[in-house]
Order: structure tokens, then C-alpha cells, then sequence
């Protein structure tokens, strides 16, 4: 007897994300700008604006959150969090200031001058 195929059939891969899901945690943006455009229209005060858009930041968070636990609780996907990886650079100085080599070579410099007596 032949085999009719090579191996398993290749999963079936859900879309990364949909429209209305995109809608949906982008929304808050849209309403902000609105918002913001209608604001500069009538003049109103920037600490309603400012609230406005970190409101539209958190709503995006959340909501961008809840897509995907939905995700990997209803279909099993749980890609979105697999792609993320944490740096193997493991300094201290790196994971406190993010400065990297430039910092190293700066405080170099500073040992050497006071070194000299400059």
C-alpha cells in the first residue's frame, strides 16, 4: 500500500489578529484624538486631555490583555506569550540604567583622570 501523504497535516495557524479586535483596543486612540481635536476647538484644559490619552493607554493594555488571554484560553494559542525573551545580559548596570558600554568607558575615563591627579 502508498502512502497518500508525507507526514502530518500541517496545523491550521488563526490569524495573528482580526479587525475588530485591532478596533478594539485601538479605539480608545481614536476616541482620544477626537477628543483632543474637539478640545482644541473649544479650548479646554490639557489636564482633561492628558487624562484622556493615559486612559487610552490603559484601555489598550487591558484590553490588548484580555484579547490575548482569550486567545490562549479559547483556542489554545498562546504564541503572544511566547515571543517575548529576556536579554542574556545580565550585568547590573546594564539592567539598572540601560547605558551599556558608554557608562563603562565614561567612569574608564573618570579613574584615569583622577589617577593622573587632573
Amino acid at each position: 500500500m502508498t502512502r497518500t501523504f508525507d507526514g502530518p497535516p500541517a496545523p491550521v495557524r488563526a490569524p495573528r489578529s482580526t479587525w475588530t479586535e485591532r478596533v478594539f483596543v485601538l479605539g480608545g486612540f481614536a476616541v482620544a484624538a477626537l477628543c483632543t481635536a474637539f478640545a482644541a476647538i473649544i479650548g479646554g484644559g490639557l489636564e482633561a486631555i492628558a487624562f484622556i490619552w493615559m486612559a487610552a493607554g490603559a484601555w489598550a493594555f487591558v484590553s490588548s490583555l484580555a484579547l490575548a488571554l482569550r486567545r490562549g484560553l479559547r483556542d489554545r494559542n498562546w504564541s503572544p506569550f511566547r515571543h517575548a525573551g529576556l536579554p542574556d545580559d545580565t550585568e547590573l548596570i546594564d539592567w539598572s540604567t540601560q547605558s551599556g558600554r558608554y557608562l563603562d568607558m565614561a567612569l574608564a575615563e573618570d579613574n584615569e583622570r583622577l589617577m593622573r591627579g587632573d
